[in-house]
């Protein structure tokens, strides 16, 4: 009786874990709750500018940060290759109209104004077809601060990065051109606290520059995070 009873004992666990064996894996959230941010490299939130540049609604403050103005200093990273040569022969495919980011600041209950940008600055490293993260670019950023070839970081300032054709963006898990057009994060370096702008190169110029207005726009109302989305 005693050896019936051990042996349904042991039909019964083996069921279950047969049951708990075949149960579906948990999925992997990889984006946060709030629409258009994806976490980055070190798991942060981070806001994008979707391929589709859909919008989450009306934006709202949640008691954080907003830029009073923000300033745009503009840095190339470009590797001298043929086609990054043939795209810096059309300086206008790169660089968008202050207007298009007075019309993404226009946001209720804030004052944020654009003002007249920086010098810009082009790097011709060889960095052709390689993957850029969000942490190479905030060492980038860090390396450039401290050889004083970009002005230090004041309250207004936004750095806004343009990549090459060459080179392959990636945030976190995700790709520039399939999961995101732009991008704005954050970083504390012994400057200080810096703001910026990722804009992977895309092939549609109008794409292009209304991703970086918006990215610019957006770094500007909610700059740590917490402001306007």
């Amino acid at each position: 009786m005693k050896r019936n009873l051990f042996c349904i004992l042991l039909l019964t666990v083996a069921v279950v874990l047969s049951a708990n064996a075949q149960q579906p894996a948990p999925a992997v959230v990889d984006r946060p709750a709030e629409p258009n941010f994806v976490f980055d490299d070190d798991g942060g939130a981070v806001q994008i500018v979707p391929p589709d540049f859909a919008v989450a609604g009306e934006k709202k403050f949640h008691g954080g940060a907003v830029m009073a103005s923000a300033q745009q200093s503009v840095f190339f990273w470009v590797p001298d290759g043929e086609t990054s040569k043939s795209v810096r022969a059309k300086p206008s495919w790169l660089m968008w109209p202050p207007i298009m980011a007075a019309l993404w600041l226009r946001c209720k209950s804030t004052a944020s104004k654009t003002l007249r940008a920086s010098p810009r600055l082009e790097d011709f490293g060889d960095l052709s077809k390689t993957r850029v993260n969000d942490l190479t670019i905030q060492q980038k950023l860090s390396d450039l601060l401290q050889s004083k070839a970009i002005p230090a970081p004041t309250a207004s300032t936004v750095y806004v990065i343009y990549l090459a054709p060459e080179i392959i963006s990636t945030l976190g898990a995700h790709k520039a051109g399939v999961d995101y057009l732009a991008y704005h994060n954050f970083v504390n370096l012994e400057a200080g606290e810096v703001h910026y702008v990722v804009v992977p190169f895309n092939d549609n110029a109008d794409h292009h520059s209304h991703a970086a207005a918006r990215a610019f726009a957006e770094a500007a109302l909610s700059p740590n995070g917490k402001g306007w989305y």
